[in-house]
């Protein structure tokens, strides 16, 4: 893989315009604002795969460089059996005979990187080590950088993703990598790291073991004091990400088991859950006006301290925690990226046990893996791919819902059923989980929100009054939306579409139309694919094309009939 540098003179005059830039950016109308920074968003991955080559280039250089002065110094012979005897024992030992020649080509590239670009030593090495692989491991992935299709956060994605790949079946990757890129538009980070794990499924299984191992072995938590936030401390750690899940969905169903006159917020709740359980205890305590008695009156003759505010008063029975419900109004932002579903109904008091919350998130996999006939990937939502072995594993103490289609005795019965759930406002429980396991996070472009946490949109509006008129609520009229991106389509002037095949086109308010979901959950299980009815002039078509086939095998027919052999 070439690529051509062209050259830059220091010394040269700049153009007028480089002078006024603010400025003539300033006269510009939105749709050319939206288009300069989309051409210059593709400058800057073209600039960065020049910068990465450049160090890469340079590494090698300086590599030679100092191989080249090692060798002038000392052409590595021994003068004497006591000074060959003397190497081994060094070489035994991992001690480095080549010390005394000073930092090696990759340490003086490192340098001379983060003087000239303001880099810290790590930075300068992950450039080097960027460029290398972009040279040598992904010289394919590395082209769709270069010409703007991607940018330097998904070329990393695609790096570290496939970092367990061996030698052997990495250019197969590689080269299925790009054209998946290029066969698609540009998609959120989210849908871009399903795809490339589906390809390391399909194409290096043993690296997905490998990278589970590592991801084992590598878990640890570390809680150290916030050097920004004075009386805060931090806590961070890494888990294998079906643990992570666990972990989240166990929080979420904790602090959405209060009541809802809890006055702290949901960040509040889930880290009070947290603590909740370092202390044993699977429930969150309600700070609601009724779980928190009041402060008892003081005698000032014998006064007696109050009851705490966290008392030891039993817990109010939760809500079990559901999807959250379709609508296609708007309404506030959600304070965090979690289900915000919450418990409802007017706090009594009266119970005098809880049980724990129970946690849920979502697994979308082919029946057929389930129960062992393939070993196809399934969807952990909020978190990716995971392999057929683990996913097995967490259906085996899973609620299950089931996808089907077939056949009912009945058709009229079950068309008039499906009219009647067409003419509802609410999907059913089936209908909304087809709907998100078609899908891999919110349909918006770019927006990265876990498909199960975010609202249902009718793509034309439903008619509250006249619902025959409206809407329907159909599968083909539904697409996920977060909360933040549905009040934008609603009041912000944007226009979006849905095609017979799914796909959700979305076009701003400059005219700029995108495509919402590029890459989808259909693509990963074939099973969830929908072909649209055939159209009167697609069937016409196919008429004729049947008509001229059949009568081409009648005439064949017929001349072998008349034409017996011997000819």
């Amino acid at each position: 893989m070439a690529f051509e540098f062209g050259t830059i003179d220091p010394g040269g005059d700049l153009p007028d315009a480089g002078f006024d830039v603010f400025g003539s950016l300033a006269g510009l109308s939105p749709e050319a604002l939206i288009s300069t920074a989309v051409y210059s968003a593709s400058m800057n991955a073209a600039n960065t795969c020049r910068t990465l080559i450049t160090a890469s280039l340079l590494h090698e250089q300086r590599e030679e460089e100092y191989l080249l002065h090692r060798s002038a110094i000392h052409p590595g012979e021994a003068g004497s059996i006591d000074e060959l005897l003397d190497r081994t024992a060094q070489a035994v030992t991992g001690a480095d005979p080549y010390e005394q020649f000073g930092p090696n080509g990759f340490e003086q590239a490192t340098a001379e990187l983060g003087a000239a670009l303001n880099l810290t030593p790590a930075e300068a090495r992950d450039l080097i080590r960027t460029g290398d692989a972009m040279r040598y491991r992904l010289p394919l992935t590395g082209t769709t950088l270069a010409c703007g299709r991607i940018d330097l956060d998904r070329f990393l994605i695609a790096l570290k993703r496939t970092d367990f790949v061996d030698n052997a079946t990495m250019p197969i990757v590689d080269a299925a990598l790009a054209e998946a890129i290029l066969a698609r538009d540009p998609m959120s980070t989210a849908r871009f790291t399903t795809m490339v794990d589906q390809i390391v499924h399909r194409q290096a299984p043993d690296a997905v073991k490998r990278r589970n191992d590592q991801a084992t072995r590598d878990r640890g938590v570390n809680i150290r004091p916030d050097r920004h936030q004075p009386g805060q401390s931090r806590i961070t750690g890494h888990f294998p990400h079906t643990d992570a899940a666990a972990l989240n969905a166990q929080l979420t169903s904790m602090a959405t088991g209060v009541h809802t006159g809890d006055p702290r917020t949901m960040p509040q709740r889930r880290a009070d859950a947290l603590l909740a359980l370092a202390h044993g205890r699977q429930t969150l305590d309600c700070r609601c006006a009724d779980c928190t008695p009041p402060p008892a009156e003081q005698n000032l003759d014998t006064p007696e301290p109050a009851e705490p505010a966290d008392a030891a008063t039993p817990d109010p029975e939760p809500t079990p925690v559901a999807v959250p419900a379709v609508t296609d109004t708007a309404a506030t932002e959600p304070e965090d990226n979690a289900p915000v579903s919450e418990p409802t109904g007017d706090c009594t008091c009266t119970c005098t046990s809880c049980r724990a919350p129970r946690p849920t998130y979502h697994i979308v996999g082919n029946l057929t893996t389930l129960v062992g006939l393939d070993n196809a990937p399934g969807m952990l939502d909020g978190h990716g791919l995971i392999d057929a072995h683990t996913m097995r594993r967490l259906f085996a103490d899973a609620v299950h819902t089931f996808i089907t289609t077939g056949v009912r005795t009945d058709p009229a019965d079950a068309d008039a059923r499906a009219a009647a759930a067409a003419s509802t406002y609410v999907p059913s429980k089936k209908l909304q989980a087809l709907v998100r396991a078609g899908e891999l996070c919110c349909t918006f472009p770019g927006c990265n929100q876990p498909v199960w946490t975010v609202d249902l949109d009718h793509t034309h509006p439903y008619d509250h009054r006249h619902p025959d008129r409206g809407g329907k609520t159909l599968q083909h009229n539904l697409k996920p939306l977060c909360r933040f991106h549905h009040r934008i389509k609603t009041f912000g002037r944007w226009r979006d579409s849905q095609d017979e095949y799914l796909a959700v086109w979305f076009e701003a308010p400059t005219g700029h139309t995108y495509l919402g979901n590029p890459y989808t959950g259909r693509d990963l299980f074939a099973s969830l694919k929908t072909q649209p009815p055939d159209h009167p002039a697609r069937q016409r078509l196919t008429d004729e094309r049947d008509h001229r086939t059949d009568t081409h095998r009648r005439q064949q027919d017929e001349w072998d009939r008349n034409n017996p052999p011997p000819f």
